[in-house]
């Protein structure tokens, strides 16, 4: 009697690990696998020793396979030589953990930090779907449609503005591109379209952080 009664807790023990195994296998092929950052051009920013300096990141198969370093304030002959060595390292390190530049620190500290903003955009994900966002443009209430698919900026379309149409169009026709190119609303104003491209850029953010 003792003997059965051992053998089905050895059974009932063997299907409780077995049913364990299995869920477990279930759950590994129905979690989702961790996602890099997404393929594009990123653009980050961070303050220099003379000013902002800027960069635009290429991310191709989640791997950071360019780093273009915008026009700078920076100090020619002891900014150009270190941001050269700097991006060199980063490419090859695939990370902005490297050691700044001797005798130009405030340069590197910027450079690696405007890297580290524009990949932290490549690693942002939306939510799917078609988001609504407002906010005051120069004329009055501005409303736009974010359409996000696969996490990312897919489209903009402004659905309803008063602004100067001679004045607002340029903001119109290229904020939307950038901030899509960008995946952040944190672009470059249009000149001349100044209030318009903040509302367009605010009622994005608005959209997205619904």
């Amino acid at each position: 009697m003792l003997l059965k009664q051992r053998t089905r807790t050895n059974i009932s023990l063997v299907l409780f690990i077995a049913l364990l195994l299995v869920s477990a296998g279930v759950w590994s092929m129905r979690a989702p696998a961790q996602e890099g950052p997404r393929d594009g051009v990123y653009f980050g920013s961070a303050q220099g020793f003379m000013g902002e300096l800027g960069v635009d990141v290429t991310i191709e198969g989640g791997r950071i396979t360019a780093i273009d370093v915008r026009p700078h304030q920076e100090t020619p002959f002891i900014a150009d030589p270190a941001l050269e060595t700097l991006v060199d390292e980063i490419l090859a390190a695939q990370s902005t953990e490297v050691d700044i530049v001797s005798g130009a620190t405030y340069t590197s500290q910027a450079l690696l930090q405007a890297v580290e903003q524009a990949i932290g955009k490549a690693s942002i994900s939306y939510t799917d779907g078609v988001h609504t966002g407002t906010a005051e443009g120069f004329g009055g209430k501005l409303v736009l449609e974010v359409t996000v698919a696969g996490g990312a900026i897919t489209a903009i379309e402004i659905v309803e503005e008063y602004e100067t149409p001679f004045i607002a169009q340029d903001a119109f026709e290229q904020l939307p591109e950038a901030i899509i190119a960008a995946q952040s609303w944190e672009v470059d104003i249009v000149s001349g379209a100044t209030v318009t491209s903040k509302a367009i850029m605010a009622a994005v953010e608005d959209a997205l952080t619904e």
